[in-house]
């Protein structure tokens, strides 16, 4: 009865982490699209209130300083390698998601035998 009951238990919580992973992945990629002037697409933090952030602004892509003292423009990016590496991330995040989904589905098929 003990054992049925933490695998019950493993289970339930496996489920619950795949589905908060799947709703703030559907919240970051779909359901909150950043659709503004100025989109954010990364932030690399080194310190409290300090770090770089990879930005678009219309259809300029730029690396960008951040302190305390302001925000200092670092570099225009290529538009055709940030884009690729975009697509790319989003490839692996979907693989990462597909992974989590079969390895829960196998676990839920052996605990069905």
């Amino acid at each position: 009865m003990g054992l049925e009951l933490l695998k019950t238990l493993a289970v339930l919580i496996i489920m619950l982490g795949g589905l908060y992973l799947l709703l703030r992945f559907l919240k970051q990629r779909i359901l909150l699209p950043h659709r503004g002037i100025v989109e954010m697409l990364h932030y690399q933090s080194f310190g409290p209130r300090k770090g770089i952030a990879v930005i678009k602004i219309f259809n300029d892509y730029m690396a960008v300083g951040v302190a305390d003292q302001g925000i200092s423009l670092l570099s225009k990016l290529d538009r055709e390698v940030v884009e690729g590496e975009l697509k790319a991330r989003n490839t692996e995040d979907n693989r990462k998601l597909k992974s989590i989904w079969h390895s829960a589905k196998g676990m839920e098929q052996r605990d069905n035998r």
